[in-house]
């Protein structure tokens, strides 16, 4: 369906709306409230209040899974491709912070919509690709726990939408490079300790 021109408005109203109040407990009134308009207005851009969710929270999961899938062919080792991954998600936090806080919060993990587990899961899927190919290159310990460590990782950054203001004095590149050399602080292969002769 066409989109009137206060589409743009209209989503970002959802995502503060829906992050604040919680998707269930928002309605559309709230929602046309915030864009200064009458309800009946919204059925111009929507047909349900589902429709608008999947509006919010589209563009942030659909641009992380696609500068993941890049990384996961990557021939780059491993722990550089695990920087650049949380580099890639922080900046989808920095430029989607409020839209990315509603996928984070009321849409990842839930299993609730069939399209967006399987999203979660393929994220799931591509970051522990990238760590197996650690632990097969040798760049990564051979103990590293393969089910849990791409939930430790990808959790953490997640997190961030509690914590962090974008706005603030903390600059994402930072955070995501201190997240991630933690992260990777514990999953690293042991260096050959060096023998004197």
């Amino acid at each position: 369906m066409p989109r009137p021109n206060r589409w743009a408005d209209v989503t970002e109203a959802a995502a503060k709306i829906f992050r604040d109040k919680g998707y269930h407990a928002a309605t559309l009134e709230d929602v046309a409230d915030e864009v200064g308009m009458l309800k009946g207005s919204l059925y111009n851009y929507i047909t349900t209040k589902e429709d608008l969710l999947f509006a919010v929270v589209r563009p942030p999961a659909e641009r992380l899974l696609h500068e993941t899938r890049a990384l996961a062919t990557s021939s780059d080792a491993a722990p550089n491709r695990i920087l650049r991954l949380a580099d890639n998600h922080v900046g989808v936090l920095q430029d989607y912070f409020v839209y990315a806080s509603v996928y984070i919060h009321e849409v990842a993990g839930l299993g609730r919509f069939p399209e967006w587990a399987a999203m979660d899961h393929e994220y799931v899927a591509l970051v522990r690709s990238i760590l197996r190919a650690g632990v097969e290159e040798g760049t990564l310990a051979a103990s590293t726990d393969l089910r849990t460590a791409p939930h430790i990782l990808i959790g953490s950054l997640n997190w961030m939408t509690r914590w962090w203001n974008p706005t603030g004095p903390e600059p994402g590149t930072e955070l995501a490079a201190r997240i991630a050399g933690t992260f990777l602080d514990g999953c690293r292969a042991p260096r050959p300790s060096l023998t004197t002769p």
